[in-house]
């Protein structure tokens, strides 16, 4: 599948609907009503993949978001997106299963072996597989749609070329992408155990550390910056994205709220100019205006543009 570009890319039939972490019900509201089709959350209790400060405090704070989405026509999904230890199935099972009774619409997971212990507890919700998952092709999407996967997110790292075979008869599996412009991770964090910028605590007032990596695989001039794409690269590879047909634009759960807001406000500008059917050229332009001075939340990462 070739990408489109300039002013051939064919108007969508569907608008892309917009998720963002949330941590609230408070914040869930917030974001409701400013656009959000969705939003996604989790509780320490169940192993995901982020710090204490981007969960909930309590399970009673999700009950209260499943009420207000309910209200407002929109949906909640769980997060779950851990390797679990065997010893927490039962335990996770029973909750998540609570959960869902109570109104949770989806569960993003990473582990698969955990679908076998849902199927067994008859819990059966809308399940997302995380980008943590690294599906990165085709075959290992059908694998996960076989076994009840409904929605992929697409690694951030693959190209537009890369990309395209997971649009090709996708067979019922939506296709859900990071706002690569506003949220790009360099390593691919399921593999790399290496210390960097989105394993750093965010501190107000306190400097970042600036980050390269330090394994023994150094470059032969010694240390080694993981390379980034450009701005300009990113916004077009979303540009290419969606018109490829992506369902769902992903806004990244974060401890500070207020950058939550600022990228979640700038991703659906971005979503707008799509809408609007402008050309790569414009939709570069103008989004390279809005978006160039946000980098992952305030993890600023220290990195060397492709290329240099």
């Amino acid at each position: 599948m070739k990408a489109k570009t300039g002013t051939d890319a064919k108007p969508r039939s569907s608008r892309m609907l917009t998720t963002v972490g949330v941590r609230t019900a408070a914040e869930a509201e917030y974001f409701f009503r400013h656009g959000a089709d969705e939003v996604y959350c989790g509780i320490p209790a169940i192993p995901n993949h982020g710090k204490p400060q981007e969960n909930y405090s309590s399970v009673e704070g999700i009950h209260d978001t499943v009420e207000l989405a309910r209200r407002m026509n929109r949906k909640v999904f769980l997060v779950a997106n851990d390797i679990f230890p065997s010893a927490d199935f039962r335990r996770t099972t029973a909750m998540v299963k609570d959960l869902v009774k109570k109104g949770v619409y989806g569960v993003i997971i990473r582990d698969i072996a955990l679908l076998d212990h849902f199927r067994a507890a008859d819990i059966r919700p809308f399940f997302t597989l995380s980008t943590l998952a690294i599906c990165f092709n085709r075959g290992a999407m059908d694998f996960f749609r076989e076994r009840g996967v409904s929605r992929i997110v697409l690694p951030q790292q693959l190209t537009s070329q890369e990309s395209a075979p997971f649009f090709r008869d996708r067979k019922g599996v939506e296709i859900e992408i990071f706002c690569l412009p506003m949220f790009y991770e360099i390593n691919l964090n399921p593999l790399c155990t290496m210390s960097c910028p989105c394993s750093q605590e965010i501190i107000p007032g306190k400097k970042q550390v600036p980050y390269t990596c330090q394994s023994k695989l150094r470059s032969p001039g010694g240390e080694f910056a993981m390379p980034m794409p450009d701005t300009r690269t990113l916004l077009s590879t979303l540009y290419d994205l969606y018109h490829m047909g992506a369902d769902c634009m992903k806004v990244a759960r974060g401890p500070n709220v207020a950058e939550v807001i600022e990228v979640f406000h700038k991703t659906v500008y971005l979503m707008k100019l799509l809408e609007k059917g402008i050309s790569r050229e414009l939709f570069v332009h103008e989004g390279f205006r809005s978006v160039r001075e946000a980098q992952n939340y305030g993890k600023k990462y220290i990195f060397k543009p492709l290329g240099t």
